[in-house]
């Protein structure tokens, strides 16, 4: 019998930028399928990756790097003696020079490694790679490190435009003047320290070479890969295994001048014009992107685990061209109990997912925004509802490009459709046309009895399409533009300053049409400040000139009119709920935001029950006649303690896939109502929700560009289930 093997491993944080640890742990859970446990080591509770169901067996927390070494070790060491570990793999930049450190001691007490020396790191840190490749004679951009940010202005209007501002530990922002360089170097010093890096941007594809070095430096692994697809913040979301020999061929070349042991990454761009490699990263530890190496057939954690635990391994097989990746979410709940245990004794195990039962029933739903590559869009959770939903027989996913995520989550969708994408507002006649036109066709193959349209930029044309769907016999449930129109950013503050929202309160606001108008406001409100356009996005701004630059950039994109309003401090809240075509509320499902991405996205919360606020909603909702769905968002100011109304979307949350995990099935409440379906109404509002809190995380799953290519020719994806 095989002998049990105890993994210890770090960087299962993240959010929607997550940490490579969750990666290389799901890599090595699908290699190891018996005989290996995982010990995640996470610096705080809500490290999302950690209690992913089915990965770790444990969670453990550890000291942050700022508290020292010793601290650390002990911390191990105690670990150790409860949980005697095998091996240790560090998957963050930051505390691969600290594990290479402490290796000696780790070695002593049985924790084996395979980690580079420290000096070898810090040869090749984003401060000091300029410098290693001009030694080296490797292709690199021209990078300019600016301690002092007062000279960012200077350096970047010297490098010229496009360039890169990058942190010194990570992050990087794309910018196209001077304005931009300094708005965007700001929030990454202070949050990684020691200034920012300026470098060039050469126009090209991006590729990746991941490695893995044995003792001697020699190469017992590699997968070489190409960024498909890369989202607004530059990371590459749609990725697949290349055969490049000349990227290959440089990347061997370049190992033994970094004195390698252990895992690495290189980041390449390919000139368009030359066709060259320049190197624009060099990464010491394995990339988030790793699981896909599993997909090819030569998973490299699971290689690094075999080579720390018995030296001297065969190299590893070229991994399977082709193979592809598609970054998603999954969500999933963890017991209260068990984040209380990890604070209070640092140690707690992952809670078994139990499997839900499937129903099927006689009516078929289409749902649209169902992908995750830019923001998760709540398509893919109202989908993940439906599936739980006694009556409904069939989910159908309107996708609107070959890179939405949900084309490759088969077992949400039966049927995966196209629909046109959205043209100019001078062209909406067109538009509803191809849009009713689609829809038709997927009820003639597929039936189709209900569309949940998800994305504010549909709302309007799905409800002027209402009437004619409803023909067919497509129903739906929306508010009507006048509704609307009173609920929207701009209605409530009309509402607001005519004392109309009942008990709810609502921020200070001030509209804003031209550079005039946001100069006055900035006097009266000052900092911090949000910027908020109409339709979509709001931002933070913490001085006059972030303001300005804001304040272009949405010009820039359409936006004439924005509101600005001073910045509260406090807890936040969100309330998802469903009406009638009556404008009745029939039920809701508040909760408290625990886990935010950088981008303000709920990736953690806690349902709680808020009957008083519900009532008001109730009587605020009922008084407009609003149908259909509705997510609301609120912050308790810490000041006055008081609600405060922050906007109200015509459409599920992004979160709502936490409602049929705690059984408040929101989105199965808006299919019978639109089929005018009784559905049991809650005598009072809930006040007990099981005591689960959501969670999500981002993971890689396989893509294929065969299914890709099919949507492209065919305008639809069949899945098989019926």
């Amino acid at each position: 019998m095989a002998q049990r093997r105890r993994v210890a491993m770090t960087g299962f944080a993240g959010l929607d930028n997550p940490e490579p640890g969750l990666a290389a742990a799901r890599a090595l859970r699908a290699h190891w399928k018996r005989g290996l446990d995982i010990e995640a080591l996470v610096y705080a509770p809500w490290s999302t990756g950690g209690w992913t169901p089915g990965v770790a067996d444990r969670l453990h927390l550890i000291p942050p790097l700022a508290h020292g070494e010793l601290p650390l070790l002990q911390r191990l060491l105690a670990i150790h003696r409860r949980h005697p570990l095998d091996a240790l793999i560090p998957c963050l930049d930051l505390e691969v020079p600290v594990y290479s450190r402490l290796a000696t001691r780790l070695a002593r007490a049985g924790i084996r490694t395979l980690l580079p020396q420290p000096e070898d790191i810090a040869a090749v840190t984003k401060v000091n790679l300029h410098g290693f490749c001009y030694a080296n004679q490797i292709l690199t951009p021209h990078t300019v490190y600016v301690s002092d940010l007062a000279a960012v202005p200077l350096h970047a209007d010297l490098l010229g435009y496009p360039l890169w501002v990058k942190g010194t530990v990570a992050g990087a922002k794309k910018v196209y003047n001077r304005e931009q360089a300094v708005f965007e170097a700001e929030p990454l010093a202070a949050r990684w320290g020691g200034g920012v890096l300026l470098q060039e941007a050469i126009e090209g594809s991006e590729h990746l070479a991941a490695m893995v070095a044995r003792e001697d430096g020699s190469c017992l692994a590699m997968a070489t890969a190409r960024k498909l697809y890369c989202n607004e913040r530059g990371k590459g979301v749609i990725g697949a295994i290349v055969d490049d020999p000349g990227l290959h061929k440089l990347a061997l070349q370049i190992l033994p001048k970094l004195h390698w042991r252990g895992p690495h990454e290189l980041e390449f761009v390919r000139a368009a014009k030359s066709g060259l490699y320049y190197l624009l990263e060099i990464n010491c530890r394995l990339p988030s992107w790793i699981y896909l190496s599993e997909f090819a057939g030569a998973n490299l954690p699971a290689a690094l685990l075999a080579e720390i635990l018995a030296p001297g391994r065969r190299a590893l097989r070229a991994p399977r061209v082709g193979a592809m990746y598609a970054r998603d979410v999954e969500e999933f709940t963890v017991p209260v109990a068990a984040l209380t245990e990890l604070k209070r004794s640092g140690e707690a195990a992952v809670p078994v997912s139990m499997p839900r039962r499937t129903c099927r029933g006689d009516l078929a739903v289409a749902v649209s925004g169902i992908t995750s590559l830019e923001l998760t869009q709540p398509g893919l959770g109202v989908a993940r509802c439906l599936r739980r939903a006694p009556e409904v027989s069939r989910v159908i996913g309107l996708a609107y490009t070959p890179n939405d995520t949900g084309l490759f989550r088969s077992a949400d969708f039966d049927v995966c459709s196209r629909l046109p994408l959205p043209g100019d507002d001078a062209d909406s006649t067109a538009q509803d046309e191809a849009t009713f036109d689609a829809l038709l066709r997927v009820k003639q193959r597929h039936g189709l009895d209900v569309v949940i349209p998800n994305l504010d930029l549909e709302i309007a044309r799905f409800r002027r399409l209402a009437p004619e769907l409803d023909r067919v016999g497509i129903r739906s449930l929306l508010p009507d533009a006048a509704a609307r129109q009173k609920l929207s950013k701009l209605g409530l503050s009309h509402l607001a300053a005519g004392k109309r929202l009942g008990g709810l309160g609502f921020p200070e606001t001030a509209v804003v049409r031209s550079k005039r108008d946001l100069e006055q406001v900035w006097k009266r409100f000052g900092a911090p400040m949000v910027l908020k356009g109409l339709e979509a996005r709001a931002t933070r701004v913490y001085s006059r000139d972030q303001a300005l630059t804001i304040w272009s950039r949405f010009r820039e994109d359409g936006e004439k009119v924005m509101l600005a309003q001073p910045l509260l401090y406090g807890e936040e809240y969100g309330v998802s709920l469903v009406c009638d075509r009556r404008g009745r509320m029939i039920d809701a499902l508040p909760l408290k935001k625990l886990v935010m991405c950088e981008r303000g996205k709920t990736w953690g919360a806690l349902a709680t029950p808020l009957p008083l606020l519900l009532d008001q909603l109730a009587e605020l909702l009922g008084r407009i006649g609003w149908r259909g769905p509705a997510d609301v968002e609120l912050i308790r100011d810490s000041l006055t303690d008081r609600m405060e109304l922050i906007e109200i979307n015509p459409r599920f949350p992004a979160w709502i896939g936490y409602a049929a995990l705690i059984e408040v099935n929101l989105p199965r409440d808006l299919v019978l109502a639109a089929v005018d379906r009784p559905a049991a109404a809650p005598a009072s509002w809930r006040t007990d929700f099981g005591g689960l809190v959501f969670m999500r995380t981002a993971e890689e799953i396989p893509a294929a560009a065969s299914r890709m290519a099919v949507f492209v020719n065919r305008g639809e994806l069949v899945n098989g289930r019926r």
